[in-house]
């Protein structure tokens, strides 16, 4: 098996992915007691299916039980040419979400490579996950050697900072592990704790979702809090504060080969009153294949409103 490990690590690397380790299937460690005290102090806010399903992820077998090993994977994301230029008249949208969904692009790799492995492996059997199922990604990134979980709660790889996307296969196969990766290089850097908006990083790796801004503009069910909506500023969909200000990131970051994630709305696309003119129909026509499709018309309304409300405000002061 350890020549098919190897094999398979080449054939990610080939098919686009820009790291990739492989790990056992049991994550029966501190990650476990990690998820339960986020959800014991409810910091979850309203994500009731990661309470529903906290043992499931801590034990990547109970998905699929024939699960021996299991084979991660990350793809950048970053488009440093096509940063969108700031304006308080203009809807932010993480740059993650300003190309393709990337849960399909991950998705059609990812069956590509459990197709390739099982055509030179005939008794394999796998699963292909990409937040789709109740498996904990990062801790198993951390597992398989690629990098580590930083202050601001996202996977750092060592050299190439964390817009990364991450997925990965679980396979019936005993492939041979690689060496997790055992060393934090955050240091005593607190930027990212010091530029949260809403004080969302409570701690070193802790994050309260309630207050992010990520959460609030895409998990978040009901009204956002009077407090909290002068925080969105002009975000209408996720939020890249913490990975922005991150060394890592401003010093490593480098353009994604990925052309599916080209930035989709540049420009005056995203001017937040124009955005409010919106019919449900250009809504979904607009943001069609995106992740931001995936929130919903009326919660994408909920955003604008604050956004445009924030506006209001800046020009008033």
């Amino acid at each position: 098996m350890k020549n098919l490990a190897q094999d398979t690590k080449n054939r990610a690397l080939q098919l686009g992915f820009d790291a990739v380790g492989i790990t056992g299937a049991d994550l029966m460690d501190s990650s476990s007691a990690d998820l339960n005290k986020f959800i014991d102090e409810n910091r979850h806010g309203s994500m009731k299916w990661l309470a529903d399903t906290a043992i499931q992820r801590s034990n990547p077998a109970a998905f699929f039980p024939e699960a021996q090993s299991v084979v991660m994977v990350a793809l950048n994301y970053f488009r440093k040419k096509e940063k969108m230029i700031y304006s308080p008249e203009l809807g932010t949208i993480s740059i993650y979400a300003r190309g393709r969904d990337y849960h399909k692009i991950l998705r059609k790799k990812l069956k590509n490579l459990l197709e390739w492995i099982a055509e030179r492996e005939p008794a394999t059997r796998g699963r292909v996950f990409v937040d789709s199922f109740p498996i904990m990604e990062k801790p198993l990134a951390v597992r398989a050697g690629l990098g580590w979980i930083a202050k601001n709660s996202t996977l750092i790889i060592k050299g190439e900072g964390s817009y990364f996307f991450l997925g990965g296969l679980l396979l019936n196969l005993p492939l041979p592990p690689d060496e997790p990766f055992s060393a934090e290089y955050c240091g005593s850097c607190t930027r990212c704790l010091k530029a949260c908006p809403a004080n969302a990083l409570t701690a070193p790796a802790q994050l309260d979702a309630r207050k992010c801004i990520s959460y609030l503009t895409i998990e978040h069910h009901g009204d956002i809090h009077p407090d909290y909506q002068q925080k969105l500023g002009n975000y209408i969909f996720g939020c890249d504060i913490c990975q922005m200000v991150c060394p890592w990131n401003r010093r490593f970051a480098t353009e994604s080969g990925e052309v599916a994630f080209k930035n989709r709305f540049s420009g005056q696309k995203l001017n937040l009153k124009r955005l409010t003119r919106l019919t449900r129909e250009e809504y979904e026509k607009m943001f069609a294949g995106t992740a931001v499709r995936r929130s919903g018309y009326e919660r994408f309304r909920q955003t604008l409103e604050i956004a445009l409300g924030n506006l209001s405000l800046r020009a008033k002061n």
